[in-house]
């Protein structure tokens, strides 16, 4: 599986509002590092492996309904746009998987 098929999968799961959704792309042992808010003075989201990226997300969905939508797709990162809690939150992130294609990396910055 190509990196950009990952990173679409990626955005659905974001729209599903489902943390076991985004978690499934994950490796076991793998680094998420969110820092695309950070313009708006929202903290970094850091975590490590499937279970903290899980629990990171559950946590966000459980406070805000996020809608995610891809400008433009490249073979190993995406800009893509988010809304969350009344943000527009313009974002880049950039994955690196396994070669099963489960997400071994994924940093997100502003845009």
């Amino acid at each position: 599986m190509q990196v950009s098929e990952v990173l679409e999968k990626y955005v659905a799961a974001l729209n599903s509002g489902d943390a076991d959704q985004v978690a499934v792309l994950y490796g076991e042992e793998c680094s998420f590092v969110d820092g695309g808010a950070r313009p708006f003075g929202f903290p970094d989201v850091v975590a490590s492996g499937r279970e903290q990226v899980r629990e990171a997300f559950a946590g966000v969905f459980k406070t805000y309904k996020v809608e995610a939508k891809i400008i433009k797709l490249n073979p190993n990162s995406m800009e893509y746009d988010v809304e969350l809690a009344g943000l527009h939150i313009p974002c880049i992130g950039a994955a690196t998987c396994y070669e099963d294609g489960l997400i071994k990396e994924y940093i997100v910055r502003p845009r």
